[in-house]
């Protein structure tokens, strides 16, 4: 029958007892007395540490009884798949479009993710890889989109399509607005409240402080 040793050889495979020692957060000397000449028995906290480190059970390592990995649930998978058909998981970031700053980036961590029917994308001829999910802030654009919205963004389609609404960069700020091309080659920024929010017109010349970063495609809303 197979000892300690010989398991732990098998998860180690080309990796140096360095190697093996770091992973499991041990010292280097610590992990040698594991195997030969010494073949000492682990504590239990450090065979779990091993044990998480490959994904194998508990008890298959100490005793080389039992299945090696554990157990997938079956039926969870099954569930699990049939959802992933059903539904596509938006990558969702805790940014804040009228009063934020930078774009869609590296920089951003995803807080949240935010699922959508596949069929409702592919009707939108939306692809999910090319959606983020943001937030909205300000009234500026009520009754069409409330503060602390949910913003679905299309990050693709940033060519400027008349009356419909963008995220879009002007100096260091992110709006959500309407957009409107001008005969001179500038920009209106258009908000649905404009009783409070007047149209702001970029001309052509300042056009480099503009950057249009995705088409709104999307946004819901609690009711409190």
């Amino acid at each position: 029958m197979d000892t300690l040793s010989d398991r732990l050889d098998e998860l180690r495979g080309n990796l140096s007892y360095k190697a093996l020692a770091e992973l499991a957060g041990m010292s280097e000397s610590g992990m040698r007395k594991y195997f030969p000449p010494f073949n000492s028995l682990p504590t239990i906290d450090k065979a779990l540490r091993i044990a998480r480190v490959f994904n194998v059970n508990l008890e298959w390592l100490a005793t080389g009884q039992g299945p090696k990995h554990p157990e997938i649930d079956a039926e969870l998978m099954a569930r699990r798949d049939e959802f992933d058909e059903e539904y596509a998981l938006i990558d969702g970031y805790h940014i804040t479009v009228s009063a934020g700053h930078g774009a869609f980036n590296d920089d951003h961590e995803v807080k949240r993710k935010l699922a959508f029917r596949r069929k409702w994308l592919t009707f939108r001829k939306l692809t999910p890889d090319n959606l983020v999910v943001v937030f909205a802030k300000g009234d500026s654009m009520e009754p069409t989109i409330h503060s602390g919205d949910s913003i679905l963004v299309d990050i693709s389609k940033n060519q400027i399509e008349d009356g419909s609404i963008f995220v879009l960069r002007l100096g260091e700020e992110l709006y959500a607005k309407r957009l409107q091309k001008n005969f001179d080659g500038g920009i209106t920024i258009i908000s649905d409240n404009r009783d409070d929010y007047p149209l702001q017109v970029v001309p052509a010349s300042q056009l480099d402080s503009l950057a249009v970063i995705g088409k709104v495609v999307w946004a819901g809303h609690d009711f409190f």
